[in-house]
């Protein structure tokens, strides 16, 4: 019976709270269903009402902290767990950005003190901008921070959810709003090289006039991807790869700070009075002591390589590291029997306690590489990064430098590159750049394009190493290349001379009676090492010499020698 009394006060506490329920949620269901906030706004709505069943039929969490108290927690209690479970959904990277350039990690010479765009984000006067640089640089925060610092209107667009004419509405009413209040209006359109030059023409007339600030973030080469009228209205700013120096780690332990509180308040919820006071006593209760306890939870080790594997992406270093962490966590929050599945621990032993768990916590660097799981490559076959790595491929070649070469070669093939590809190229390189020192790389770079017709990728990939570190290797001569741009360059500059008339054919018996190839000389006929005094080139180019200008060159000892 008295069970039975137990779950009925439980159920009439929770419709108790239900009704009480006074929050924003309520405000959403009044709103008309034609408001166009109503969407985003109901989502928030769901996430929230599942959170809040989450929590009113938990058992296991922190009910059990007040199954012994003569009391149900308040609904500003309840509200602020809503609250934070819906902000703990939120992924990690969104909730670590900064909001300040003065936290902003990064392009130092662009918003650090004395620079340009700091200074323009003081003053009020930031123009058109198009923000460059690959993933994870901060090219959208640098934006929300231009609009928070600024008196303007601030609306965030991206090209890969937005048409031309969701673009052209915005700036009709940044148009409108400017014309009513004199205020402008930052439009930041992400992934702008997404919409065709032609498309992009829409932009112009609000760009130039001052309507809008537009922000555009590409991480394509705006000289090919934007259009040049809209580039020559916009400053183009490029932001490089973070990296240790800029402070990636402080972003990272930044980051880090956030996680390991979110797991200490859920680790929190599921104490019993008495491991409450010992974690209180262990750890310490202000922020600055659990700031120290997240610092001890973490290697340096850990940090290096997520800024190492994430290749100056911050983005996936904090995705990284959320992943390494929430690892942890769910041996922390585990109950005793999945601990125990989890661990192959004796299950005649007392499981340690969540708050042994939750202060044995260690993130050390082979998590991080287990969470990483495939190392991260900035790499993209139609962008900036794809001719830049088969660049550097064929200038370790041409440099001699084989384990340089092999380096590159793995880059690509590990992040997708097509082996066809980089085998047209060594064919291009064996002709270029080693030429007649070793005519053995030409015939060996076709065999290798044939093996990857043949046997495809993974296989083909040591044929592709096997004839990098030959070509790498093989003596080098230009002079072939050089020889052919140096008549390239004659053709086109010099006047078109005619064939030597002893060089013209002669099918017809009136070109024989005009004379053609009537002084020629058929070296055949005469005694093998004859030296024939015949001029093959036209009269004026007598004795003019393409070949010979470049010697051939081998690697000896670290140094190229004749």
């Amino acid at each position: 019976m008295s069970n039975l009394w137990e779950i009925h006060s439980r159920m009439s506490s929770q419709n108790s709270v239900k009704r009480k329920r006074g929050d924003a949620t309520d405000q959403f269901e009044e709103m008309d269903e034609s408001d166009p906030f109503r969407d985003s706004l109901d989502t928030k709505s769901s996430m929230e009402q599942r959170a809040n069943n989450a929590l009113l039929y938990n058992t296991s969490g922190f009910d059990q902290q007040y199954q012994s108290s003569s009391s149900q927690p308040s609904f500003q209690s309840r509200k602020e767990k809503v609250n934070a479970i819906v902000l703990r959904s939120m992924p990690l990277a969104e909730r670590a950005r900064p909001t300040s350039l003065d936290d902003f990690i990064g392009q130092n010479e662009l918003v650090g003190p004395g620079g340009m765009l700091r200074a323009l984000v003081l003053q009020d006067t930031v123009p058109s901008i198009i923000l460059w640089g690959p993933c994870g640089v901060g090219k959208t925060t640098l934006a929300r921070i231009i609009a928070n610092s600024t008196k303007a209107v601030f609306k965030e667009m991206g090209a890969t959810i937005h048409g031309v004419a969701d673009v052209r509405k915005a700036f009709e009413d940044a148009k409108n709003l400017f014309q009513l209040t004199r205020q402008r209006t930052i439009i930041f359109l992400d992934e702008i090289h997404r919409f065709t030059k032609a498309q992009q023409d829409i932009f112009l007339p609000y760009v130039e006039k001052g309507t809008i600030i537009l922000i555009g973030a590409t991480t394509e080469n705006p000289s090919f991807r934007v259009n040049s009228a809209l580039l020559s209205r916009c400053r183009v700013l490029t932001l490089e790869k973070l990296s240790i120096e800029d402070g990636m780690d402080r972003m990272i332990w930044r980051a880090a700070r956030i996680k390991w509180r979110d797991i200490l308040e859920m680790a929190q919820e599921r104490m019993m009075p008495h491991e409450l006071q010992l974690l209180e006593t262990t750890i310490g209760k202000d922020d600055k002591d659990i700031d120290t306890w997240v610092e001890g939870t973490i290697e340096p080790a850990a940090v290096k390589w997520l800024v190492d594997l994430s290749d100056g992406d911050g983005r996936s270093a904090i995705n990284t590291l959320e992943t390494a962490i929430q690892g942890l966590s769910t041996v922390i929050l585990s109950d005793d029997m999945d601990y125990e599945n989890s661990q192959g621990t004796d299950r005649s032993q007392q499981p340690p306690s969540i708050v042994e768990r939750l202060l044995s916590a260690k993130l050390t660097a082979e998590s991080v590489k287990n969470a990483f799981q495939k190392t991260h490559l900035q790499y993209d076959r139609q962008g900036d990064e794809h001719y830049n790595l088969i660049s550097a491929l064929h200038k370790s070649i041409r440099g001699g430098d084989a384990d340089a070469a092999i380096y590159w070669l793995g880059r690509m093939l590990v992040a997708g590159e097509e082996p066809l590809y980089i085998a047209r190229r060594l064919i291009r390189v064996a002709s270029e750049d080693i030429g007649m020192a070793d005519s053995a790389a030409l015939p060996l770079a076709t065999a290798t394009y044939q093996a990857c017709q043949i046997i495809g990728m993974p296989e083909c990939d040591v044929n592709l190493a096997h004839c990098v570190v030959y070509m790498a290797k093989a003596k080098k001569s230009v002079d072939v290349y050089k020889a052919y741009g140096y008549v390239k360059d004659t053709v086109a500059e010099e006047y078109a001379f005619s064939v030597p008339i002893h060089l013209k054919n002669a099918p017809t018996q009136l070109m024989k009676d005009l004379g053609y190839l009537k002084e020629y000389k058929y070296p055949p006929s005469y005694p093998e090492g004859t030296h024939l005094d015949q001029e093959y080139l036209p009269t004026g180019l007598k004795r003019r010499k393409f070949l010979g200008q470049f010697p051939v060159m081998k690697l000896e000892d670290g140094e190229w020698q004749q």
